[in-house]
């Protein structure tokens, strides 16, 4: 996973997987097909650990506003550990969109979808329970703040401080009280 992360999927080579992974090349296409495969399986594999982390601090939170700060948080806690190389993987691979096929672009499209909708998800709930104001949209807020942690992860390769995208969530959590 960490490899196709930093190296993005055409960057990376049969060879660097070779070495991450600790096996030839035969007995990774024996295992996964080709490299197309292996990448899908990277993603869900991305999909149920860093991105349900995610989702696992926000809804631990007390409330949506704090589960929302928590998320974001956690997206430039990811972007800027010594653990992973930056950015987010989904990400960058949809910004090398021309380097997938025509199935691995619709899993990256799809989990960004995903992504949204488990916001949208948590902000129609926490909208019943009169956490936030009855007319705001959970629909286009859940995409304001997908489209904010793709931007702070595009930002961030582009060596925006910390402190610099600390202030965008805070911006976002101000958007809660202004539904459109």
């Amino acid at each position: 996973m960490l490899v196709f992360w930093e190296k993005g999927y055409e960057g990376t080579s049969i060879h660097d997987l070779e070495q991450a992974m600790a096996l030839n090349r035969t007995s990774i296409y024996n295992a996964f097909g080709n490299k197309r495969s292996l990448f899908e399986r990277v993603v869900s594999c991305y999909k149920e650990s860093v991105m349900s982390a995610l989702f696992e601090a926000m809804d631990k939170a007390p409330d949506i506003r704090t589960g929302i700060k928590r998320l974001l948080n956690e997206v430039l806690e990811i972007h800027f550990s010594e653990e992973y190389p930056g950015g987010c993987l989904v990400v960058l691979s949809v910004l090398e969109s021309g380097q997938h096929d025509e199935q691995s672009s619709a899993e990256l499209a799809n989990t960004i979808k995903e992504l949204k909708q488990g916001l949208q998800t948590r902000l129609a709930r926490a909208r019943k329970r009169g956490e936030l104001p009855a007319e705001l949209d959970a629909g286009s807020t859940a995409t304001t703040i997908a489209t904010t942690m793709a931007g702070m992860m595009v930002l961030g390769k582009a060596h925006f401080s910390r402190p610099v995208l600390k202030k965008t969530i805070n911006q976002v959590l101000q958007l809660l009280d202004q539904p459109v």
